[in-house]
């Protein structure tokens, strides 16, 4: 099976670093960051002050954001069982210069395997459906619902932003959790 991974908020804990620097930084930039954390996440950056602080601290952010727990494992686990694990991201080389380079780099640092890694696909579902992606787990309910919609198995990872919002995409918690559903749809 072809499994597409987002990264932030899914294989790590992004918005919690997000929020800190939001909140260390607001009155630096107008008191906006806070109010729009959710946008600095989807990478809505319409408002000025929001766009100069994610020019500003991306790639401080990305690299202070820790992995899941259980996330190498399960993944891990997964390329063993003869899966093939795509990481999928909207990061682009808007904020983070060389945005393969440096995602890769982070991965590697912090042992996360993968068989493809491919970034600025802000709108996922092209890509899922042109390189048949088989499953999607993505923290974004807009990108699994549209996933999901054209017949591609897609899963919701549970973050600090999309807790509280209802979906009819299947929700996980965890990593253990994902992976007992996985496991599930490869029998």
């Amino acid at each position: 099976m072809k499994i597409g991974i987002d990264i932030d908020d899914t294989i790590t804990n992004s918005s919690i670093v997000v929020k800190e620097y939001a909140y260390k930084y607001d009155n630096d930039y107008n008191n906006r960051l806070v109010p729009n954390i959710d946008s600095i996440m989807r990478g809505f950056l319409e408002d000025e002050y929001v766009q100069k602080f994610y020019d500003e601290h991306s790639k401080d952010i990305g690299n202070a954001i820790e992995v899941k727990e259980n996330a190498k494992e399960v993944i891990d686990k997964l390329r063993s069982e003869g899966n093939q694990v795509y990481i999928i991201t909207a990061r682009s080389n808007k904020f983070y210069g060389d945005a393969y380079a440096f995602t890769e780099g982070y991965l590697k640092r912090h042992n996360v395997n993968f068989d493809k890694l491919v970034t600025s696909q802000t709108y996922k579902l092209e890509y899922c459906k042109n390189e048949g992606i088989d499953l999607m787990i993505d923290d974004a309910i807009d990108t699994v619902e549209s996933i999901n919609k054209e017949g591609i198995n897609s899963i919701l990872f549970t973050s600090e932003i999309n807790k509280d919002k209802e979906t009819n995409v299947r929700r996980v918690n965890n990593w253990l959790e994902l992976y007992e559903i996985i496991h599930n749809l490869n029998k």
